[in-house]
């Protein structure tokens, strides 16, 4: 009867419409640089994952709290059960045994070649046949089977870059450390018109068929009722447009309908 008591409590703080917080949070949700997803803007941080939180919260009436790490910690965290949520995730078997996941998000990798390395390779089979060639990811991040296996085979090889967050993936390529990185296409638009990398760089689309989900991940030891609320929530803003309306103010109309869930 005790287990019951807050799932109770929960629910008639949803019907009254604003006591929510009360029973929901305070929940820490750990962002990450990446792109439009995730990115600075002047002093401010914004992004299409920032205001899907903003808005779960307005809705919920839940405590969330956003602060900022590297990927590789923020797994880390979630596994060992002292973090609550992040954002654009991918669902691996390992990861859902200690987290939830609701998608929201579609959308694929692609291959960014410096154009001295797309005057010598492009194809990932062209790209492992050149040894001087070398690529750039961030540690922690998943890019679907045949990006991955790939990147495997280069590990072996030692041309694989692991970088700690965005910043430092960016800068590698820029300056020439490594000649590849991959990129989601929601974050290509705004690296072709970056003035430190506009028209030295090649986008190749080589996995077409292989789209990722990204999701709302929350810990299996948040609170199970608070979990579905914002998993509501996050399907409800799917449905009536929220989602569509926040990529669109990011990305272009164009990039924004070919990464909403179907």
């Amino acid at each position: 009867m005790l287990l019951r008591r807050p799932l109770l409590a929960l629910a008639t703080a949803l019907a009254a419409g604003g006591a929510a917080a009360a029973s929901c949070g305070p929940y820490t949700v750990a962002m990450y640089e990446h792109g439009a997803l995730y990115y600075r803007n002047g002093e401010q941080w914004t992004g299409v994952d920032k205001d899907i939180v903003d808005e779960l919260a307005r809705r919920t009436g839940c405590d969330l709290r956003m602060t900022r790490d590297s990927r590789i910690r923020i797994w880390t965290m979630l596994k060992e059960g002292t973090l609550d949520m992040t954002m654009s995730g991918i669902a691996t078997p390992e990861r859902e045994a200690f987290a939830r996941f609701t998608p929201y998000l579609l959308t694929r990798n692609l291959l960014l070649l410096r154009n001295e390395a797309a005057r010598q390779a492009t194809t990932l089979e062209q790209f492992l046949a050149r040894p001087e060639l070398k690529v750039a990811v961030i540690r922690g991040f998943k890019h679907g089977a045949a990006y991955d296996a790939w990147l495997d085979r280069l590990r072996q090889q030692g041309r694989v870059y692991e970088t700690p967050d965005y910043a430092s993936l960016l800068r590698l390529f820029q300056h020439g450390r490594v000649q590849a990185i991959l990129q989601l296409d929601s974050n290509v638009d705004a690296l072709q018109r970056d003035g430190n990398l506009q028209g030295r760089f090649r986008v190749l689309d080589l996995v077409p068929r292989e789209r990722v989900q990204g999701s709302l991940v929350i810990s299996r030891h948040v609170d199970s009722a608070a979990a579905a609320m914002l998993e509501q929530a996050l399907r409800a803003m799917r449905e009536d447009g929220t989602l569509k309306a926040i990529m669109e103010r990011h990305t272009s109309p164009e990039r924004a309908r070919t990464m909403l869930l179907p």
